[in-house]
Order: C-alpha cells, then structure tokens, then sequence
C-alpha cells in the first residue's frame, strides 16, 4: 500500500491539531487589564491609577488614593477566534476555533489604616495573570481515498493553563503630591498539555499503515517577584513609574510522556515498508524550571477640563531560552521537552476619559501588545507568535453611591509561525508536518465592572 496519500492527510490533521494549540497568550504582555476603569482605557493607568488597582499598574499610586477599600471586577466575558490558513497545499482539518467564558480578573482590598502610621496605606490583591482551558477532538472514518480499503483517524487536543498572583502592597506617600510604593507578589503557574494523533489505515490488498504520536506534559511551579512604583501628581498633570523584577523560583514538579509508534511506512517509495517504530517513556516528580523577565514602564496624565489623556509604555527584557521540564526516552539521546525563550519588546498606548458630569463619562483606548515569542518550534510552552492590536471603549455611571462600568475590548492579530510537532516529520516524509501556517486572531471582551467606594 502506498503511504503517499495518508502521510499527506495526516500532516493536513495534525497541522489543524497542532495550530489550536497556539491559543496560551503568556508570550503577549499586555493581553490582560485589571480593573472597571482599567479595562476601558486598556491598562494605560500607570501614572494615573489611585484605587486599588494601583497594586498591579502602580504601587505607589495607591498612598495618594483617599477612598475605596474593596474592588471587585469579575463580570468580564470573552469570545476568541481562531482563524487558520495553510502556506502549503495541505488542506486543514481544522479552519477556526471558538472560546467563550469569563475573563481573568483582580480582586483586591485594602488593609486598616494606621498599621505603618497614616501616610502608608496597605492592601493585598489577588488576580489572574493567564488563563486557558480547551479540549478539542475529533474522529474521522474512512478520511483516506483507499478504494476497497478502510480508515480511521483520531485527533486530540487537552491543554490547560493557569497563572494566578497573590500580592500584599505597601505604599507610602512622601507629600502630598509624591508615593512610592511595592508590591511582592507570590505565584503559582500550571499547565497541562496533550496533544495525540491516532491514524489506521488498511488496502484492498491488506496492507497496513498505522501510526500514534503522544504528547503530555503537566507541571506545577511556584515563584516570587516584586513591582515597584513611583507616583506624582501636580495640577493636571501626573507621572508615574514601575518596576517589576524577574521572578524568583521556590519549587515546582512536573511529570512528561512521550510515545511515537509506526508501522508499514514506505519512507522511500521503494515499495518495502520500514521496520516498525516504538518509543514510549513516562517519568514524574521531574524537575520544572521558570523564569521572567524585567520589565519597566512609564506613563503620563493630562488632566485637561473634563477631558483627561493617558498614556503608557513599557519595555519587557529579553530571557534566554531556558528548559521547564524534559523528559529522555529510553535510554537514546533524545529529548522531548517544553522550553522557552523571549524577545524584548516595547509596547505604547494611549486612553481618553472625558466626563460629561460627576455621574457619566466616556472612555476609548488603543495599544500595541508585540509578541516576545521568538517563532521557534522548539520553543514550544507558548507558541503565540503573533502581535496583538488592542482597541475599548465604554462607559462609566454612579448608582447609589457607587459606580459602573459598562465597554468592550476588541483585539485582532495575525502571523506565519512554525509548527512543532509530536512526531518527527523526517519519520513521515512528504507528511507537510514540517510546513507552516497564518494563523489569525480575533477576540471580543464585554465587560460590566463594579466599583465601590468614593476613589475616582
């Protein structure tokens, strides 16, 4: 039996596989905002958050703050779009993918005032950093034009990635106009992965051709890092400025299997098929390595009448690839492993608020969110290569003493990017598993905020 044919469809399914695994957006730094007031003007609060935000964007902001003592900003929905384009003639399995749930969101309050004397304010914050659950599957008979012959295929995709930051915040104002403040965050990041494809095959003639290819990883990993703030106001004008550290690890364990399984595949067209092909090993308590990058930010405020701007950059250092588990098969050489790299990258944006009376305003916001992923397969535990386009807008109410937030955040962004695969494409030559893909991406967050207390 040739294996011309299902090698060709099975790079097609495992690129449509593999291409709904590019969905973890941990390599896209500004992907996430915090806050009712935060979100709608897209995070560009550095130098103008008071409330209990300030945590996350700005330490030191927060001892200039008189009001609030609790934020809550929860009622956040996302849909996001996959969209699909092979560079090569391989058709695709999959074309697009759909995601719809709860946005990531920040919790905080504030600690009784007092504690460290009347000009240092303490809060403790808790917020998700990365979220992501998908399970994608999906079986197909007879995809192979075999007259007289039978097939099967099964493809699956299981992963899951969280990141939460539980943070306590000390900030103090040196005057009136001046705070400085810090933020020590604790971290906890798990992911799990899986990716399998199963294939059968079988002529007219009996002749068979089945391969099986497995990827699983799981890990849990535990680190620390700290974000410094400093904040001045003067007039209409306000400055701000942060730091965050690289992460420091505490502990982690992970645990890996890696199987690859081949049989009557004719490599060279020489009608023989190769000898089979069995590799299977499964280790646990294995070592987990992750590491962060520094990163610094600035912005400005302009409080003009009823009209206030905001604007804010910040530089993400680059990180050098770095392993976060491996696991050996058998006694060879090889290695499956997941690992990471980073880029450095500067992302700009700018936000407007305009107030119509103390009880209504307005918000619109637009910014860059470049990717730091370096494009390479081998890198491979976020392999979201593409730059991210941010736009929101919406508005702002008071009801009974508190306020709302109503708006939406639209982003969109698209790349080439390569693909990594759980099966070697030389062991399937002419499969196209070496090949790559345009992957675009669309997402929409609706978002309904609460605010209570008296911070602006």
């Amino acid at each position: 039996m040739s294996s011309t044919l299902p090698l060709r469809t099975v790079g097609g399914l495992l690129l449509g596989l593999l291409a709904t695994s590019a969905t973890a957006q941990d390599v896209n730094y500004w992907n996430i905002q915090y806050g009712p007031v935060g979100q709608l003007l897209g995070g560009q609060v550095i130098a103008s958050s008071r409330d209990l935000t300030a945590t996350f964007y700005n330490p030191g902001g927060l001892a200039l703050e008189e009001g609030s003592t609790f934020l809550l900003s929860t009622e956040s929905f996302q849909v996001e779009l996959y969209s699909l384009t092979p560079s090569t003639s391989i058709d695709l399995f999959e074309t697009s993918s759909t995601r719809f749930g709860a946005a990531p969101s920040l919790v905080a309050g504030a600690l009784p005032r007092g504690w460290l004397g009347e000009r240092t304010r303490l809060a403790w914050s808790f917020l998700t950093r990365q979220q992501l659950k998908v399970r994608l599957g999906e079986r197909r008979v007879d995809p192979f034009d075999l007259p007289g012959g039978r097939s099967a295929t099964e493809l699956y995709l299981d992963q899951e990635v969280n990141e939460s930051w539980a943070g306590l915040t000390a900030s103090r104002a040196l005057s009136e106009t001046l705070g400085i403040g810090l933020t020590w965050y604790g971290i906890y990041r798990g992911q799990r992965s899986r990716n399998e494809l199963n294939l059968q095959a079988v002529s007219a003639e009996q002749a068979a051709l089945t391969g099986l290819g497995i990827t699983d990883f799981s890990y849990h990993h535990f680190r620390t890092l700290a974000k410094v703030g400093v904040a001045w106001e003067r007039g209409g004008l306000r400055f701000g400025l942060n730091v965050t550290t690289p992460s420091l690890p505490f502990f982690g364990s992970g645990k890996a299997g890696y199987t690859l399984s081949l049989a009557g595949v004719d490599a060279d067209g020489n009608g023989i098929p190769e000898p089979p092909v069995l590799q299977s090993q499964t280790e646990e308590q294995l070592d987990v390595t992750y590491k962060s990058s520094w990163a610094i930010g600035g912005g400005v405020a302009w409080y003009r009448g009823p009209t206030r701007w905001h604007m804010s950059a910040e530089w993400f250092a680059p990180v050098d690839r770095f392993t976060v588990v491996d696991l050996r098969v058998g006694d060879s050489e090889q290695q499956i492993r997941l690992s990471q790299e980073l880029e450095s990258v500067i992302n700009v944006g700018l936000g407007v608020e305009h107030e119509f009376d103390g009880d209504l305003a307005v918000y619109g916001a637009a910014l860059t969110d470049f990717s730091a992923s370096v494009g390479d397969p081998d890198v491979n535990v976020a392999v979201s290569n593409w730059n991210l386009y941010h736009l929101s807008s919406g508005v702002k109410f008071r009801f009974a003493g508190s306020r709302f937030t109503l708006g939406a955040t639209v982003s969109f962004g698209s790349k080439q990017r390569p693909l990594p695969t759980p099966i070697p494409p030389e062991s399937l030559p002419g499969s196209g598993l070496d090949s790559s893909l345009d992957v675009s991406y669309r997402r929409v967050v609706v978002l309904l905020g609460f605010l209570f207390g008296d911070a602006r």
